[in-house]
């Protein structure tokens, strides 16, 4: 599974690697925040979700990542920046693979690091 926003100058990522999940905050390469699982995902279905929630009510303040997988909370941290702005606007918002330019250099020599999976949903709030 692949999610990713933006460029590999800034955007956030979420992807499965090796059966775990990581996810990646890119502040348009100024500052880079990653959350690994330490886990391996279950196999069969399954429902991941990413809550991120305003840290601060400072401008381009902090924001509090938690990960969960059935509703159980698998990864938690925080980006210590965020942008004040959208990421970049001629850019992607790709799902399944990073086909742009890359948000992560995790997979950057793996392009575009296509999910071999099936996703069945997507929501975002």
């Amino acid at each position: 599974m692949l999610y990713a926003l933006g460029a590999i100058s800034g955007g956030l990522s979420l992807w499965v690697e090796d059966g775990k999940l990581s996810f990646e905050y890119n502040l348009y390469e100024i500052e880079r925040t990653r959350l690994d699982t330490t886990a391996p995902l279950p196999t069969g279905k399954i429902k991941i979700e990413v809550e991120t929630r305003v840290a601060s009510s400072a401008h381009a303040g902090a924001l509090d990542i938690v990960i969960r997988v059935d509703g159980k909370e698998v990864a938690k941290g925080r980006v210590p920046r965020s942008t004040s702005l959208g990421f970049t606007a001629n850019d992607a918002f790709d799902v399944g693979r990073d086909s742009y330019s890359l948000v992560s250099f995790a997979y950057y020599d793996r392009k575009p690091f296509a999910f071999n999976g099936k996703i069945n949903r997507l929501r975002v709030e």
